[in-house]
């Protein structure tokens, strides 16, 4: 018998509901084990229950965290996957300890008085509040947004976007949305288009042998060998959460290349690095760079990458494919673009920038 139905995406739903159960009866339990004194059993079932649930609160913690991690989630339902997993591993930390200090009271300190027992018992229904929490967005995840159940809805209800910049200079496309996002399309005239409506952080588009190939639809970028090129662009808007993806080819590129996302100046950002066939979530603060992630990755010809930024997490894929996954302080609102330093030619299909929030 396989462990994981055919219906279901991943293991995560058998367990999420097990947690749910042991934890609200452990705190009923143990709660009614105050009023009926004599019957003893029930506060020991309600340590016991503590326990399973806890156990069950992490299976369900990992399994969560690991379908999140390979579904192909949709750029509008990031904030609400991320907002579950939030409220998720504030209720694990909650019962680990909790339940810790609750078995050391009810099996190791039985001489403590009830000033101390009742207050500690009572405490549990806080547990309940943030079970509440985490399940009311897990529920909203799948009734809401249809995600893991094969119908996922792209735009919640009465949400359109509406495009305020739509410029096209000969057959090249450039939009950007009312709540932010852009996106750019390799195509004639997307020369003229990087110089005029993009802000070049570093370098310039006019020594970079920049050309656009009509046969192939790439914008190529050719950085000698003899003089290694540090250059990069963003478009001059700020954006709190974002997803970034671009398709891009640098088989023939010797040298970084980052995809840049809360552009505040080029000593402050953060950034999806790819270098040597090794791919990093990082973070550059007054010129230092911090790594939360890195791993390696396959790299032939065109390949699509991508970076997620909401809140305190960053996620990073390659062909859909999450890589790395990695958390740290939520970063301020800035630009999206694309840097690179080394020698050789890059191709670029397109990038698209999603504003996740408004």
């Amino acid at each position: 018998m396989q462990l994981v139905p055919d219906w279901a995406p991943n293991i995560h739903p058998m367990i999420v509901h097990f947690p749910l159960v042991l934890l609200i009866l452990a705190v009923l339990l143990d709660v009614t084990g105050l009023f009926l004194k004599k019957d003893n059993w029930l506060t020991k079932a309600g340590l016991l229950l503590y326990l399973l649930g806890t156990i069950a609160a992490v299976l369900a913690f990992l399994t969560g965290r690991a379908a999140s991690d390979n579904l192909a989630i949709p750029a509008n339902t990031i904030p609400a996957v991320n907002d579950h997993t939030d409220w998720a591993e504030i209720t694990l930390w909650f019962f680990i300890i909790y339940t810790i200090v609750r078995l050391a009271i009810g099996i190791i300190l039985k001489s403590l008085t009830k000033i101390i027992v009742i207050p500690m018992v009572l405490i549990g229904f806080l547990g309940i509040y943030f079970l509440y929490q985490t399940g009311d967005r897990g529920a909203k995840l799948v009734f809401g947004y249809g995600l893991g159940t094969g119908n996922i809805i792209n735009l919640q209800e009465g949400e359109t976007k509406e495009i305020i910049d739509d410029e096209q200079i000969s057959d090249s496309t450039f939009i950007v949305n009312k709540n932010g996002s852009w996106k750019l399309v390799a195509l004639s005239g997307i020369n003229k288009i990087l110089s005029d409506k993009f802000t070049w952080i570093e370098g310039s588009p006019d020594n970079l042998g920049m050309m656009y190939d009509e046969d192939e639809s790439v914008l190529m970028f050719h950085q000698t060998k003899e003089v290694p090129t540090l250059s990069g662009f963003v478009y001059d808007n700020k954006i709190k959460s974002v997803q970034v993806t671009a398709k891009i080819n640098i088989d023939d590129f010797n040298g970084e290349l980052e995809l840049v996302h809360h552009f505040i100046d080029k000593n402050n950002y953060d950034f999806l690095g790819l270098i040597n066939e090794k791919i990093s979530l990082s973070r550059k603060t007054n010129g230092e760079v911090k790594i939360f992630e890195e791993d390696k990755f396959q790299n032939k010809g065109f390949i699509e990458i991508k970076v997620e930024s909401d809140g305190t997490h960053f996620r990073g894929y390659v062909n859909n494919k999450m890589i790395v996954h990695g958390h740290d302080s939520e970063p301020k609102p800035g630009s999206v673009g694309m840097k690179f330093s080394g020698s050789g030619s890059i191709s670029i299909k397109m990038i698209n920038v999603e504003s996740l929030k408004k």
